[in-house]
């Protein structure tokens, strides 16, 4: 009897010490949970929340199949020259223009997120997220891309990203711990149950 009464004491100390973690778990995970799901949110619907309603109906015709890349008044030559200014003289992961709801720009990408724009009309150059690189340049800030590394944790580097993986691990530990909460009472209530009507069988008084 005495054997019992520490293995139930045990099981009891187990379920308490889950159910406190559990808790204290969830009130600090569910932050970066409501981060997540906010920006997933708007990452879905960025039209109608980060482009003031605006549909990407698909490319506008500044980029075609025979654009004359030496005609821009910002060639790709003098795009490489301005990213030079910023970058020095350091390997690319890749260069590339893009139609950007009417404005040809430049991405020039470092690599690991690092990354600035150039305008193919103007030459001015900015973050990814839309920060002018010039002290007395114009600031347009770019919350879609603002939203997704949010959403990802890139915006906070490798920590960041850290941050979010640990939050995908917790969830997954919080999951399986409140299974076995909702669980254990069933099935002990269930074998308590069988216990009864066992000894109810050996015993009919």
């Amino acid at each position: 009897m005495p054997k019992a009464t520490a293995g139930h004491s045990g099981k009891n100390w187990l379920l308490i010490s889950l159910r406190q973690w559990h808790s204290w778990g969830g009130l600090f995970v569910s932050l970066l949970i409501l981060l997540v799901a906010v920006t997933g949110i708007l990452l879905n619907h960025k039209d109608t929340f980060l482009h003031g309603g605006e549909k990407k109906d698909g490319p506008t015709g500044l980029l075609t199949s025979t654009t004359d890349f030496k005609a821009l008044p910002i060639a790709f030559d003098r795009a490489l020259e301005i990213a030079r200014e910023h970058y020095g003289e350091v390997s690319l992961e890749k260069i590339e223009l893009k139609d950007e709801r009417g404005w040809l720009v430049y991405k020039v990408s470092r690599g690991h997120g690092e990354e600035i724009r150039i305008d193919a009309c103007t030459g001015e150059a900015s973050s990814k997220y839309g920060l002018s690189l010039k002290s007395n340049g114009e600031t347009a800030l770019n919350w879609a891309k603002i939203a997704e590394d949010l959403h990802t944790g890139k915006i906070f580097g490798t920590v960041g990203k850290l941050a979010v993986d640990l939050t995908s691990g917790a969830i997954i530990a919080l999951s399986l711990t409140g299974i076995y909460l909702w669980g254990m009472p069933l099935l002990r209530k269930r074998r308590n149950t069988k216990s009864r009507q066992a000894s109810a069988v050996l015993d009919p008084r």
